[in-house]
């Protein structure tokens, strides 16, 4: 039985998880291409263009799976602990799937809500009905869930900048390619909220209390957490994404007055590299001005 796992979304958190999971249950795993062009081309035609990039990228490569698998595996994320929730839009795209599919495709999709281990032990007895087969491919999977303990080193000297966005974003090569070119090209090191451990993402501390979507928690306590040890602070948005606005703008106030440079780049599918990079570059100006203001004084 082919088993097809999108190449985006939730795949750049557990997408390892999840091929070494279908694959202890017998299935052979096709994981869609890399996102380019032709592929968000063709999500754009199965959702509103109101709906923000990551979605339309995530359509594109539903479509891509769509001829080629007996199933696809789509977990749906409602709340992780705290009783944090995922956005609306990221809940609802199984049911964009089932709208796209109409029926052709199979859409396996464990319900997340706080636990990852029973909605996904039910969904493996759908595929391979074998209970000890689940539990062991489980047991073999979870060492593949990404997990961060420690601290990362932040040397005195080095050349930093915080790039503060979902990992889906980040971790997209075709979303995130351009800015992170242009930062390593500028000898500059790349801090992102990926490489921070769980009790710093997780913090409940100051107005952290009061977001109530996982991954804006996320990305504010990174940026609370990286604001004084970077030159500046890049943080991306996707066009229509109400949370990831929000939640910015609070990040540009307390960035303002740590007089730290902010940097907010808004992204949908008409965005271009050579805009995206002359505001990079024209940012990294600010970040060496600050750099060198200690040095002159």
């Amino acid at each position: 039985m082919k088993v097809g796992i999108p190449r985006a979304l939730l795949y750049y958190r557990y997408g390892r998880f999840w091929e070494k999971f279908l694959t202890g249950l017998g299935a052979e795993v096709v994981v869609s291409r890399r996102t380019d062009k032709v592929l968000l081309q063709n999500g754009l035609g199965h959702v509103s263009s109101e709906v923000c990039l990551p979605i339309k990228i995530m359509a594109g490569h539903l479509e891509e799976l769509a001829g080629q698998v007996d199933a696809i595996f789509l977990p749906r994320l409602l709340w992780l602990e705290d009783k944090l929730y995922a956005c609306p839009k990221m809940i609802g795209i199984v049911d964009i799937a089932r709208m796209m599919f109409d029926g052709r495709v199979p859409i396996v999709a464990p319900k997340i809500q706080g636990s990852l281990w029973l909605p996904h032990f039910r969904a493996g007895m759908e595929l391979c009905h074998d209970p000890v087969r689940v539990v062991r491919a489980l047991a073999r999977a979870g060492r593949f869930l990404p997990v961060h303990d420690r601290v990362p080193d932040f040397p005195a000297g080095e050349k930093r900048v915080a790039l503060i966005g979902h990992f889906y974003n980040l971790e997209d090569d075709f979303i995130s390619r351009p800015m992170v070119d242009t930062f390593t090209e500028h000898g500059y090191r790349i801090c992102t909220k990926d490489e921070l451990p769980g009790s710093v993402l997780r913090s409940r501390q100051g107005f952290a209390r009061k977001i109530r979507w996982v991954y804006e928690r996320e990305l504010y306590n990174a940026f609370r957490f990286l604001v004084d040890k970077v030159s500046g602070v890049c943080v991306i948005v996707s066009m229509g994404c109400g949370p990831d606005s929000l939640v910015a703008e609070f990040m540009r106030e307390e960035a303002q007055q740590q007089d730290v440079p902010f940097l907010q780049l808004v992204i949908d599918e008409h965005s271009g590299t050579a805009g995206i990079v002359t505001r990079v570059e024209a940012f990294l100006e600010l970040a060496e001005r600050r750099r060198a203001a200690p040095r002159a004084a």
